[in-house]
């Protein structure tokens, strides 16, 4: 929601549509936050790691909250974040005597200045590229060449907990992801070679989500039609994955309509088959595919 709409120039067109009471401006980041926690607290997944693109990434506070909860997170970060490869030693400044005793802690004179991301890439020799496959694609492996390695991040102009600075080169175009991780320090790194591509699921399911189900298609006019779309959305989505599965299609194959025809010919003008079509399939389902109801897993 716009920060705007909670303005009292907006106060008639909250009630025209039907906001609840007690709604708040929160940002994205907050948002983010108050989900995560709330599936923290109800224990209803079970999972490891956190990934996030550069909106996150640079939010040092919400990678704190993360790290505190016990989870490892690895979120790209902006080209322009700074981090220690050599941790600086600090100290408190000499109390002069007057005035309250530093209590603060300061970077002591001579010691390394914190570098950009995008300059430690530019820096690293060349061996300490490794060329990994990220994961299998539909047109093949998808290939990167990766380096890592332990820095400081920083806190308010301190050295901050050590973490993961992970580089990833795309092979054809050079240009180059960044990324931190609280991740152990014994962590393999083809483990975070792996982790640099679970977002690419999620990403997809939005691209889905847009161009087949109408997530970004929507004229509704109040606080529950919005959210009424939305999850019917959210539910096909669901039934689509789950089919494509069983199918072994993609969701282009969905627009078409021909994902229910493994063998046989599709309907004209778009392929989408009758009743009487899918009553066949599902008597004979090596045909098409479709499994009968009592062949069907939950």
């Amino acid at each position: 929601m716009p920060q705007e709409w909670f303005s009292e120039e907006y106060a008639a067109r909250r009630v025209k549509c039907r906001f609840p009471q007690g709604v708040h401006f929160q940002t994205k980041n907050e948002l983010a936050w108050e989900k995560f926690e709330t599936i923290h607290r109800e224990g209803s997944l079970q999972f490891r790691w956190v990934t996030g693109d550069e909106a996150f990434g640079c939010d040092t506070w919400l990678l704190d909250q993360i790290a505190g909860l016990g989870y490892w997170y690895f979120m790209e970060v902006p080209k322009n974040t700074r981090v220690w490869t050599e941790r600086p030693k600090t100290a408190l400044p000499t109390w002069s005597g007057r005035g309250c005793k530093p209590r603060r802690l300061k970077v002591l004179a001579g010691q390394p200045l914190p570098r950009r991301v995008d300059d430690i890439a530019d820096s690293l020799p060349a061996q300490q590229w490794l060329r990994h496959i990220i994961k299998e694609g539909s047109k093949g492996p998808i290939v990167a060449d990766f380096a890592a390695l332990r820095v400081s991040g920083v806190r308010k102009g301190l050295p901050g907990a050590e973490v993961w600075l992970v580089l990833r080169r795309d092979v054809m175009t050079l240009e180059v992801k960044y990324f931190l991780s609280n991740a152990p320090a014994e962590t393999e790194l083809t483990a975070l070679v792996r982790i640099s591509g679970m977002r690419w699921p999620i990403e997809t399911c939005f691209e889905d989500g847009k161009q087949f189900l109408g997530m970004g298609d929507y004229e509704v006019r109040s606080w529950i039609g919005w959210h009424h779309h939305m999850t019917l959305c959210i539910l096909a989505h669901h039934f689509l994955v789950r089919l494509r599965q069983g199918l072994k299609k993609t969701p282009s194959d969905f627009a078409s309509g021909s994902a229910l025809v493994e063998n046989g010919p599709t309907k004209a003008q778009g392929g989408f088959m009758d009743c009487a079509d899918r009553a066949r399939l599902s008597d004979h389902p090596q045909q098409g595919g479709i499994r009968k109801p009592s062949q069907a897993t939950s």
